[in-house]
């Protein structure tokens, strides 16, 4: 089975002429975003640490612009798919007797190579290769890329350092080596294509992902599932002892972008539906140290509750965050909302239920 990622891609401009490493790079990202479409295919591996064994998965980027894409799925930027999938072990030493592995490594998209720009903060050439793909040979400049990921409530926290081999003269990205999770992946394209029609499957999966539900009617009227997790001032919180009192569980993490304004939100609504007793309370999986970093930061003053084995993520069976449950005098659940990019449907559903202040 194939996992894919989606992602929207910002159109930018650039007039560098030059060819320092930056500027390349720059040049590069604006030779993807500028495409009509463009598809690479590769595969990524890496050598499982304290083992005799590698580990390899193929990926598969397809992006499009938007007069190539039909309007069902179309948006004003371009639109960017990420397959992964046939996750394989081998054994990279002859004759190793050590047992394979878990096959639980996260499989990263390679591809998005519209991308190398963001949050770039460095590039320095480090050598040369040279790269065959298609049955063509490429001399590329070896490129060490310097990216700061690290999030605005946590500064200088996540610096990574990626290596790109891009060929100047046709603006392209054939290998990437990169830590994720532990492992030093290497991603070797094995085929690109520019300016075709997406293919059928890219379609069918922008249509998939766009027609995901934004609330999950089957959990209305259902018990709430009870748990007890501790604030981050160590005071244990039960939600089966708030009955009686509408709940509002605000479901998040501190890197997840949406996060901030829905968590912000649902403070607001703490506030304008205090005299209905609403009680509004966040958890997070995080840790204490960047969930208290990061209320802080977005001053956010809510009764912030940890749940670090996923407790109540499970019970509730959050996948992805940011999302919003309403839970009802009679402890059931009265609303789920997922993914919260309007935030006037909550709005809306909240003056029906509640008198106003």
């Amino acid at each position: 089975m194939k996992t894919f990622f989606a992602a929207v891609l910002v159109l930018t401009s650039s007039s560098a002429l030059s060819q320092s490493p930056l500027d390349l790079l720059q040049r590069v990202a604006d030779h993807y975003r500028n495409a009509l479409s463009y598809e690479v295919k590769g595969t990524a591996s890496a050598r499982v640490p304290g083992t005799s064994w590698r580990v390899s998965y193929d990926f598969d980027t397809e992006a499009a612009s938007p007069g190539f894409l039909p309007l069902t799925v179309r948006k004003p930027s371009m639109r960017v798919i990420s397959y992964v999938g046939n996750l394989k072990e081998t054994l990279a030493v002859d004759g190793a007797t050590d047992p394979e592995p878990p096959k639980n490594f996260g499989m990263a998209p390679f591809g998005q190579y519209g991308y190398i720009t963001l949050q770039l903060i460095d590039a320095q050439k480090i050598g040369t290769a040279t790269i065959t793909v298609q049955d063509h040979s490429y001399l590329c400049e070896v490129i060490d890329a310097v990216y700061d990921f690290s999030p605005k409530f946590k500064p200088k926290s996540m610096i990574v350092h990626k290596h790109l081999s891009v060929v100047p003269s046709d603006l392209l990205v054939l290998r990437e080596t990169n830590s994720i999770a532990g492992l030093d992946w290497t991603a070797n394209v094995t085929a690109f294509s520019f300016d075709h029609s997406p293919s059928q499957a890219m379609v069918k999966a922008l249509q998939s992902m766009d027609a995901q539900p934004k609330d999950r009617p089957e959990w209305v009227g259902r018990q709430a599932p009870d748990f007890t997790l501790r604030q981050l001032s160590d005071k244990p919180v039960t939600l089966s002892q708030l009955r009686g009192k509408p709940v509002l569980l605000d479901f998040w993490g501190s890197y997840c972008g949406p996060c901030r304004l829905t968590t912000l939100h649902a403070q607001e609504l703490a506030n304008e539906y205090k005299a209905s007793n609403l009680t509004v309370l966040t958890l997070t999986q995080d840790t204490p140290e960047d969930a208290k970093l990061w209320t802080e930061h977005y001053h956010v003053n809510l009764p912030v509750l940890l749940d670090p084995d996923g407790t109540a993520f499970k019970a509730f069976d959050v996948t992805g965050v940011p999302v919003a449950i309403l839970v009802g005098e009679d402890g059931k659940v009265a609303r789920y909302w997922v993914g919260l990019d309007d935030l006037s449907a909550m709005d809306s559903v909240l003056r029906t239920t509640f008198p106003g202040p």
